[in-house]
């Protein structure tokens, strides 16, 4: 396991960020509301960590299931859109039925 994946925070409350973002985040998750949200900043700064830990806090056991990960630098074009995205919305349909 890449030490990056190993040290990840799980949970907001392993994140250190600004306090007034992680009230913003915590509240969200207390509303059990997740809103379009849109990070941006240079590599390195938390982006992905902050958004899988609020995903792992907010759907538990269901987080596998519930989400996507996708890295921008890595997974683009449309072959990511035809296999990968669509595959999941598919099944996420079929979730949502149940």
């Amino acid at each position: 396991m890449p030490w990056i994946e190993k040290y990840r925070p799980s949970s907001l409350s392993e994140l250190v960020s600004h306090e007034n973002i992680l009230s913003t985040l915590m509240r969200f998750v207390n509303e059990d509301s997740l809103p379009n949200l849109l990070f941006y900043g240079p590599p390195g700064t938390g982006k992905t960590s902050t958004i899988i830990a609020l995903a792992r806090q907010m759907y538990k056991d269901e987080y596998s299931k519930l989400v996507l990960e996708l890295n921008a630098s890595d997974d683009r074009g449309i072959d990511v859109v035809r296999d990968q995205i669509k595959v999941f919305a598919d099944s996420m349909a079929l979730t949502m039925s149940l």
